[in-house]
């Protein structure tokens, strides 16, 4: 498509872009989408926590998941980190949505967490888009930072098929200075119904 009186270079014929991705790309750069963006995020960080939760009780008896979007930690999950000097790599920029642990001793309830009653660490980053391989490596570095064997990265849209084949020739979705992997799902509401599911590479469950 050309634009009438649109302009020339070398006496070609430069096409112009449509109404619709001229208004698609100051949506896209604009603060109030990127606003937008970080509003649907939030929204989702209480129901996927929620359901993390259940799914981490049902397997190991007890879970401890609390929102640390905006880099607040409490005083008990800092207290059963081992190698508290990440906190100081850790801020409102750049911290997992989600933080937990399964700690050692099942249902049981324990008046003194420290690091020896931790099993494992859980980190988890949402995303209210597609996501990207960029997304993968930030959800690495998070479950790398916190030796967590379940690192999570979590959207509401389907898993992009080409995502899908290079973790197959390449297994971007390894770890391999621990042997575990990020787990990538799917958030699908359908009906009043949730779960998360299509997991890339396999079911954490």
């Amino acid at each position: 498509m050309f634009c009438v009186g649109s302009r020339s270079t070398g006496g070609t014929s430069v096409p112009c872009p449509t109404d619709f991705q001229i208004e698609a790309c100051q949506w896209y750069n604009s603060p109030m989408s990127r606003k937008a963006q970080l509003t649907a995020e939030r929204e989702l960080y209480e129901p996927i926590r929620d359901y993390l939760t259940e799914a981490f009780e049902e397997k190991f008896g007890n879970c401890h998941l609390e929102i640390t979007a905006d880099g607040v930690f409490s005083g008990l999950l800092k207290n059963v980190v081992r190698h508290d000097i990440i906190f100081s790599f850790l801020g409102r920029k750049a911290s997992p949505d989600l933080t937990g642990f399964v700690h050692s001793r099942g249902s049981e309830i324990i008046v003194t967490y420290g690091p020896h009653t931790v099993d494992n660490f859980i980190t988890i980053e949402i995303k209210p888009r597609k996501v990207t391989l960029q997304d993968i490596y930030q959800a690495k570095m998070y479950g790398d930072l916190f030796s967590a064997k379940y690192a999570f990265l979590i959207s509401p849209q389907p898993i992009p098929e080409e995502i899908r084949r290079l973790d197959k020739q390449l297994s971007v979705t390894g770890r391999y200075m621990s042997g575990w992997v990020v787990y990538v799902g799917e958030w699908i509401i359908h009906e009043g119904y949730t779960i998360i599911d299509n997991w890339l590479p396999a079911s954490p469950f």
